[in-house]
């Protein structure tokens, strides 16, 4: 049998023949490490884009594609941002809420990867299960991209690299302190920072850490960039005369049970002003929401000159565009 790939402004036909899904014009994004080489290339090029945007320059680069977007997880961000995003370049995003596929339960991972890759040209899959984004893409013959799942969420980082791209310039050197949680946006922050030449430094409560995988990874590139990454217990040693201090939720979504405990276990990691102040004087905070002010943030830091979140909101669109662009091999 064969199917359709949209690549470099044209239809090019290829096998479909492979159960495996190994296709070699195929590109997913499941992790930061895969845009690895590209991650500075891809920053920029969602840079231009968002300019080109704002001055009325049309992109169809999309028009007459699919998106099909999974989602196991609600979402304001990812939804809106690749919803609109993909009809901004002229194509049509398709939403699949957990009722309608369930899937790993109603229908397997596989035949949800082999349907759904006649139907649309790219998936964008919200997951709670990281084996699933996996799975799907091994049996997908269209791109897949990680919109969050329990291990990474890199499209978030792209759009906080991004942002910080736009507020501090070349990264390389900067110190990013990260206060909270050691989550999965924390995963993609650190591999991230370490390919670009960051410093990072993450403070979080004992119990709490990054996967040490992840954190070894990261440190390994970072050695190779002249930088470093490092976890800690101390958000004042971890803030200290860092660029951008960023923190999220302590209590994300499937983490309800617990909020009592991890309020406990975060008190002391609030960000404030006092806590901001001895970060550098032009430093920015970030946020990838939605937030609870008054527990991990203060209002008077969410609602400051210093507060990038709602640019760092906006560029989540942008970077997606752009990651679009990039796996599609379209710029």
């Amino acid at each position: 049998m064969k199917g359709y790939v949209f690549r470099k402004n044209y239809i090019r036909v290829v096998s479909r023949e492979a159960e495996s899904g190994d296709d070699s014009l195929k590109r997913d994004l499941l992790g930061i490490l895969d845009i690895k080489d590209e991650l500075r290339e891809i920053i920029d090029l969602a840079i231009i884009m968002k300019g080109e945007s704002r001055e009325g320059m049309e992109n169809i680069a999309f028009k007459g594609r699919t998106l099909a977007m999974i989602f196991e997880k609600p979402s304001l961000r990812t939804r809106v941002s690749f919803e609109v995003g993909f009809t901004q370049m002229g194509g049509n995003a398709v939403y699949l809420s957990p009722n309608e596929i369930q899937i790993g339960k109603r229908e397997s991972v596989h035949d949800v990867a082999k349907v759904l890759s006649r139907f649309a040209d790219m998936i964008m899959y919200r997951a709670f299960d990281h084996e699933n984004v996996v799975e799907l893409a091994r049996y997908s013959d269209v791109p897949v991209i990680n919109g969050l799942d329990d291990v990474e969420h890199p499209c978030q980082a792209v759009a906080d690299f991004m942002t910080m791209t736009e507020v501090k310039g070349d990264l390389r050197g900067k110190t990013l302190a990260w206060v909270g949680d050691g989550n999965n946006v924390l995963h993609s922050l650190m591999l991230g920072a370490a390919i670009l030449g960051m410093n990072l430094r993450a403070a979080v409560p004992e119990g709490y850490d990054p996967k040490s995988g992840i954190t070894e990874e990261a440190k390994r590139i970072a050695g190779e960039n002249g930088s470093g990454i490092d976890v800690m217990r101390d958000p004042r040693e971890a803030v200290k005369d860092a660029d951008i201090i960023y923190s999220d939720t302590w209590v994300s979504m499937g983490d309800e049970a617990e909020k009592e405990k991890r309020l406990r276990d975060f008190s002391g990691f609030q960000v404030n002003r006092e806590l901001m102040s001895l970060a550098q004087p032009n430093a920015v905070f970030m946020h990838c929401l939605p937030a609870h002010r008054g527990e991990e943030v203060t209002d008077e830091v969410m609602d400051s000159p210093s507060s990038v979140v709602f640019q760092e909101a906006e560029n989540r669109m942008h970077a997606q565009k752009a990651i679009m662009i990039r796996l599609a091999g379209l710029r």
